[in-house]
């Protein structure tokens, strides 16, 4: 599905790279390790593989915890926009509440730093 037409985002989504450890964390659901698949200025893609068991819905608002290695975390609000559930794997799209906050500023600058990385980096394989 192509989103260039059907784009309603208002900010630039980025592929989560492989090379990083990100994962983000929703408490209300578990401490469970949920992948990130994108992020953008204005919100974040992640996975949950649970199997129907724990589910959050469209227009949930709930803490999410953006982890950058296995000890540091960026706590954020967010609200759920989108959510598809196919054989028990739930795709989120959510928006980020909390815009005003020290944590969400520092999420930008590390949405910066991708950025630049993607321009400026190499990768030695």
């Amino acid at each position: 599905m192509s989103h260039q037409n059907n784009e309603k985002r208002k900010s630039k989504r980025r592929e989560i790279l492989e090379y990083f450890s990100f994962y983000a964390c929703v408490p209300k659901i578990g401490y469970t390790r949920l992948k990130v698949n994108n992020v953008s200025e204005t919100g974040i893609g992640f996975t949950i593989e649970t199997f129907g068991e724990i589910k959050l819905a469209k227009d949930d608002q709930c803490d999410l915890q953006f982890y950058l290695n296995q000890s540091l975390f960026l706590p954020l609000r967010i609200q759920v926009m989108r959510h598809d559930e196919q054989d028990g794997i739930q795709q989120v799209g959510a928006v980020f509440l909390d815009t005003g906050s020290s944590q969400y500023q520092t999420f930008l600058i590390l949405v910066k730093l991708l950025d630049q990385l993607v321009e400026f980096g190499e990768i030695r394989t």
